[in-house]
């Protein structure tokens, strides 16, 4: 048995204190951590690969603010993100054209005319026409742009900052990552499914459930039993290891890699050979991990989870990665965004082994969500006192106590 020592929440030079369940209901908080924490630090909206060729453009509304972004990829190679909203009288440049709950449309144009009265503006979000202009008095065409957003990338990922004047760098924002990650492919692999729906909880809640592993054992026993959880010499799924960088975090997993002697069935072990999923994979994939990957270069390592302040979430794998952004709607209502990515099958049997993937993620996903929504009544039942947080919820600890520390500064 770990001595107290040895315990992760004290070598963070955390509390041990339980939380008040406020964390989850309170009005005030959220609307702290919209102000100071949404609106002034840079925010994950997807990757190149999603406006991969020049014209294409992506729109996502973005609720909470509310602002809608328009982020192009422009005929000069850069990607720009402009608030999506023409300056003659609001309307939104690229307006609704998929379903109306969907928070993200695509397409590409080389110019973008507002619906209502035809102005025009280029690529780099530049007003370029203005039907009857004759009629208008004295319009400054130069201070009548598209109102441009601080858009960076890293590692091929697109991020923004709502705050004119961007108190960090994304570089600084990300601090250690950006060497822990360095090397990684992201750029091999592209998107071979997701998911993405709204929640009645707190964006937060669901962000607890996916920075520790200690709910595995117990809620993924069904998808993730053997090769995961119920390990004999590791039966409660202890972490690997937790490091942190500045206000972001990481936690390194254990299961049984490989196919040879890992318990799993027949069909698992099919499908372990034919393309990676969250269950079934084999060692191999990547001929020289990054230093952050598999950080303490353990033979039973399966994945790393990288939780990149405020909401994005990144799991880095022998062969794939995912990704989740966590978007806040309301104190008790988030959208989220889930994307597994991967190589492309080039047989019918990857093809079937990707599909074995598919759905074995989306029934862990199913199960990582069924507790929220009844976790949120709960604690705004008023029934629930405290909210306890063990060792191996470290980061989750970690994360209200950063998210504490940006919201009373």
């Amino acid at each position: 048995m770990n001595t107290s020592a040895d315990k992760w929440t004290l070598r963070f030079g955390l509390d041990t204190a339980p939380l008040s369940p406020s964390i989850y209901t309170s009005q005030e908080q959220f609307e702290l951590e919209r102000d100071k924490i949404f609106r002034k630090y840079w925010l994950n909206l997807g990757r190149i690969e999603d406006i991969p060729n020049r014209g294409d453009y992506v729109v996502h509304d973005l609720p909470l603010f509310p602002t809608s972004i328009l982020l192009i990829h422009g005929y000069d190679g850069r990607v720009r993100g402009f608030h999506n909203m023409c300056t003659h009288r609001g309307n939104k440049v690229c307006p609704m054209f998929a379903a109306p709950e969907a928070f993200v449309k695509t397409g590409n144009k080389r110019f973008h005319t507002c619906e209502f009265h035809g102005w025009v503006f280029n690529d780099k979000g530049e007003l370029v026409d203005i039907p009857d202009e004759a009629g208008f008095f004295d319009l400054d065409r130069k201070n009548l742009n598209l109102r441009e957003v601080a858009t960076d990338t890293w590692e091929g990922f697109i991020f923004i900052n709502l705050d004119p004047t961007p108190q960090l760098t994304l570089r600084e924002q990300l601090g250690g990552l950006v060497d822990e990650l360095a090397g990684y492919p992201f750029d091999k692999y592209t998107t071979i499914f997701g998911y993405e729906g709204e929640l009645a909880c707190n964006w937060k809640l669901s962000v607890d459930s996916q920075i520790e592993a200690y709910h595995a054992v117990t809620l993924h026993r069904r998808t993730l039993g053997g090769p995961l959880v119920g390990i004999k010499d590791n039966p409660m799924m202890h972490a690997l290891e937790f490091a942190a960088f500045g206000s972001n975090s990481r936690i390194s997993c254990p299961g049984v890699p490989g196919v040879d002697g890992t318990p799993r069935g027949s069909i698992d072990a099919l499908a372990a050979g034919l393309a990676p999923s969250i269950r079934s994979f084999t060692e191999g994939r990547l001929s020289d991990l990054p230093q952050g990957v598999n950080p303490t270069r353990a033979d039973n390592w399966v994945f790393d989870i990288y939780y990149v302040f405020p909401n994005f979430w990144i799991a880095v794998m022998d062969g794939q990665y995912q990704t989740h952004n966590f978007w806040p709607l309301s104190v008790n209502r988030l959208y989220q965004r889930i994307t597994m990515r991967a190589p492309q099958p080039k047989t019918r049997s990857e093809r079937w082994g990707l599909e074995y993937a598919r759905v074995m993620s989306s029934n862990v996903w199913l199960e990582d969500f069924s507790t929220l929504e009844e976790t949120q009544a709960m604690a705004e039942s008023g029934l629930l006192e405290r909210v306890y947080f063990q060792d191996e919820e470290v980061l989750c600890r970690y994360f209200h106590q950063t998210i504490r520390n940006h919201i009373t500064a």
